[in-house]
């Protein structure tokens, strides 16, 4: 009898890029960039691809790419199109375009690899309602200390090596973030790259930090001179840009020297050195005396969205610096001190109102955390050594904090209790 079954031939499917072994081992997403997959890079491995794997050998030939930095239409910026040849920098994707939002690390997705959910982009920073920081001075001052602590009547606090290994560890990390434009750093607010203008001094940040970490032999000199031509750009710009630029090119500048102080180039021609340290301070002061805290958080009450990520992403900042240059003072045998001109500065928020998608979401986060703190915002001054150290009260308030607290967080306290006891 015949057959009414027919038989069909199915056409063979396209081969599929596979995942290196590192990723494969480690059961996630690959980028499938050659010659090495950007997970690997950020971590310093070797990668490997499978023998056969299609479209991803080490020895294609890379094509010609240009390096677009955002320009703005006043200031006759600065660096234009920069053509590279034949460098493995910036081959696994485009480079960010500032005008474009969706190009914006904030909103490729998690360090997982899942995506982000859709986040609130209108926001408006250019009106920003700050209290201005009272003891402003003290933070441009601080490269001071070391040399005339003797004169000021101060204890040093003693940094434990290992404590100094632990902060390392983390300060090291935070370039990976720029790597696979998964997060910004957790001192950079999320929705401060989805503004109706994305800020430039981010933007092409996030460009020169790709730049540096994946470079090839040979580029070293122009990546340098680049970083050095944009760090000094972004001084000359402090006093033509409004608050919110202004926390944008210190955030900036602060990425530029954690990458050249723990990934450097060229051991000749570092650009970390003692003046570019009191540069960022300088940086710094100007920040903070346009305020780390919203008017309305000190009344107590909510503040508007823009200006609460503006403040809280500016006293992250000032921590981060101030844990980067303890680092730098303990590398070089200088004494660090208590930052008593931070003490009123709040701890960092919440896990939860600082990844608040939209603005109904950090509203409401927003309302909780106000009656979750009746009795006053912890203050970072609450994790240091004092009389009421180990009290109930005092115990009481720090669990309630890290209760909610991010990893940014977590590791301030950790931190603090190393040096101070809890």
């Amino acid at each position: 009898m015949p057959s009414h079954s027919t038989s069909r031939v199915k056409k063979p499917a396209p081969p599929r890029k596979k995942a290196c072994q590192s990723c494969t081992a480690a059961k996630v997403r690959c980028g499938l960039q050659k010659p090495a997959c950007s997970r690997c890079r950020a971590r310093g491995k070797q990668c490997q691809y499978p023998t056969g794997n299609v479209g991803l050998h080490a020895n294609d030939p890379v094509s010609h790419k240009t390096i677009s930095f955002h320009q703005s239409g006043d200031d006759g910026l600065f660096l234009g199109n920069l053509s590279v040849s034949s460098v493995e920098t910036l081959l696994d994707s485009e480079p960010v375009d500032a005008s474009t939002p969706q190009a914006i690390p904030s909103q490729r997705g998690t360090r997982s690899g899942s995506a982000h959910p859709r986040v609130e982009a209108n926001l408006d920073f250019e009106n920003i309602d700050l209290a201005p920081m009272v003891d402003a001075e003290e933070i441009r001052d601080r490269w001071l200390r070391p040399y005339l602590f003797t004169s000021m009547g101060q204890v040093p606090k003693l940094f434990h090596p290992f404590t100094v290994q632990y902060l390392t560890c983390v300060l090291r990390s935070y370039p990976g973030y720029l790597l696979d434009l998964s997060h910004a750093p957790p001192f950079i607010h999320p929705r401060q790259l989805a503004s109706k203008r994305p800020p430039q001094a981010l933007a092409n940040c996030f460009n020169l930090a790709r730049m540096w970490m994946n470079r090839v032999p040979g580029s070293e000199r122009m990546i340098i001179s680049t970083v050095q031509q944009e760090m000094a750009r972004l001084v000359t710009a402090q006093n033509t840009v409004g608050d919110f630029d202004h926390l944008c090119s210190l955030q900036a500048y602060l990425i530029y020297l954690i990458i050249s102080y723990f990934f450097p180039i060229d051991a000749n021609n570092s650009l970390v050195n003692d003046s570019a340290m009191v540069t960022l301070q300088e940086q710094a002061f100007h920040a903070a005396k346009a305020g780390v805290s919203c008017t309305t958080e000190v009344s107590r009450t909510r503040p508007n969205w823009e200006s609460w990520i503006v403040a809280s992403a500016k006293r992250r900042t000032l921590f981060t610096m101030y844990l980067f240059s303890s680092v730098y003072n303990a590398q070089k045998g200088l004494p660090n001190f208590v930052a008593d001109e931070l003490s009123s500065l709040a701890v960092p928020e919440g896990k939860a109102l600082w990844e608040a998608p939209d603005r109904g979401s950090w509203e409401r986060e927003y309302n909780r955390h106000l009656s979750r703190w009746e009795d006053g915002i912890l203050k970072i001054s609450e994790l240091w050594r004092s009389s009421q150290t180990g009290s109930e009260e005092r115990r009481k308030r720090i669990e309630r904090w890290l209760q909610s607290a991010d990893e940014f967080g977590m590791m301030l306290f950790a931190v603090c209790a190393h040096i101070h006891g809890c």
